[in-house]
């Protein structure tokens, strides 16, 4: 019999259990060749970026080795690491910069990007939280501009270095105000910078914070977020900024640093391709997750353009998991001449934590508030730690978790570096 050669591409949490449900259906296939293709070594914990953009979890802590999660693979899985450029659905290649791959069935798992709609230097000044890199680069940044706060007598400059407007009230923008609260009275004990002249802003467009959560749940959010002395602000959208000033729609100028999480695409790259996207270059897909154009190309995670129940698709974990399994599944069932299944997602609840110690959840009809939920939170955290990686990474990310400790980076930058960085306020 001739091999199938299966491709999965990207290596994010949908990646992940799409390539493990092929090895689990699979592994002992001597016709079938899985292979994994990945640009980086390591995959990233994209749901805790913002606890390291804000100091409190070494950056290190969000990489999980490649090697480390499939150590105990099956024969007939290979783990590749190249960035493909250009997908040829025609011939059913994948082309990187040196290597040309190809498949019979291939899944695409390559995630999303940040959506910028086209607000002037958005994209050019704002910092952004969606990669490792990105949240290293965030975290120095804020401690810089502490560093530079305690060392100038104009308190109008000091404002302004002490000044973060997180744009985009959903999960990741609550979850990043509530840590960046925490972070910042740490840093003012450490550079003896007087509290009041810290300003937090949270920004969401929408009538309220965490749309999609019950109103019970959305009051708690908003009750803990004003104790920790962060100013939401509603129907309230970004209309530019210049990296000096944050120009908003109810006429408010911020001056200080613009932290985007307000809103995502399908990856770029994917626009090269030969397939239906829709406007957010999501893969236009049906009920079994197969492109509506290619039948041999399945979708997951936050690739996937389709209205379950008349309604998009949620870009969380849940949903990266179980399309991941579901289009393997499916894969499988067309080798093995079965019927192939619909997507039929469970999703079990939302879990939203606001600094260290509070945390908002709606599990199923129950909602749960305060430190059980962070627990609650922490549990299904450490459980998919063990999941793709056994019990000595799920211990590593509680230890990690339960010793609240702000990690205060290196200041590599010279004097010079960082009063030239500064200069973008004056």
């Amino acid at each position: 019999m001739e091999t199938k050669k299966i491709i999965v591409l990207g290596g994010g949490y949908s990646g992940i259990a799409a390539a493990k449900a092929f090895q689990k259906k699979l592994g002992t296939s001597s016709y079938v060749e899985i292979t994994l293709i990945e640009k980086n070594s390591y995959h990233t914990l994209l749901t805790e970026l913002h606890e390291a953009a804000a100091g409190r979890v070494r950056p290190s802590a969000l990489r999980i080795s490649y090697d480390d999660i499939f150590k105990s693979h099956s024969p007939n899985f290979l783990l590749i690491q190249d960035e493909i450029l250009n997908i040829d659905f025609d011939e059913k290649e994948l082309r990187s910069a040196s290597h040309c791959y190809s498949y019979d069935y291939l899944v695409i798992a390559t995630g999303s990007r940040p959506e910028f709609f086209g607000i002037q230097g958005v994209e050019h000044y704002g910092f952004k939280l969606w990669s490792y890199k990105e949240a290293v680069v965030l975290r120095d940044h804020i401690h810089d501009c502490f560093y530079q706060a305690s060392a100038t007598d104009s308190r109008e400059l000091r404002q302004t270095l002490l000044t973060f407007a997180v744009a985009g009230g959903g999960f990741t923008g609550v979850e990043m105000a509530g840590e960046l609260s925490g972070y910042c009275k740490a840093l003012c004990r450490k550079f003896a910078v007087p509290q009041e002249d810290v300003s937090i802003y949270l920004i969401e467009a929408m009538p309220s914070i965490l749309g999609n959560l019950k109103s019970s749940i959305i009051q708690q959010a908003m009750k803990y977020l004003k104790k920790l002395g962060v100013e939401v602000l509603t129907n309230c959208s970004i209309q530019q900024t210049s990296g000096k000033k944050i120009f908003l729609s109810n006429d408010k100028v911020i001056e200080g640093t613009l932290i985007w999480t307000a809103g995502i695409k399908g990856n770029p790259y994917i626009q090269k391709a030969d397939i239906d996207l829709d406007h957010r270059n999501r893969i236009k897909s049906n009920q079994f997750l197969q492109s509506i154009q290619h039948e041999t190309v399945f979708c997951a995670g936050d690739t996937i353009s389709y209205l379950y129940k008349d309604k998009p698709l949620p870009q969380i974990v849940e949903n990266a998991m179980q399309s991941g399994e579901t289009a393997a599944l499916n894969i499988c069932h067309i080798l093995e001449g079965k019927a192939l299944q619909s997507y039929e997602p469970k999703f079990h609840g939302s879990m939203i934590s606001i600094g260290p110690l509070y945390a908002v959840a709606m599990i199923g009809k129950t909602k749960v508030t305060g430190i059980l939920a962070t627990l609650l939170k922490h549990f299904v955290h450490g459980h998919y730690h063990f999941h793709i990686g056994g019990p000595m990474l799920a211990s590593e990310y509680l230890k990690e978790q339960f010793i609240v400790k702000y990690v205060d980076p290196v200041i590599s930058k010279s004097s010079e570096a960082l009063d030239k960085q500064v200069t973008q306020f004056l």
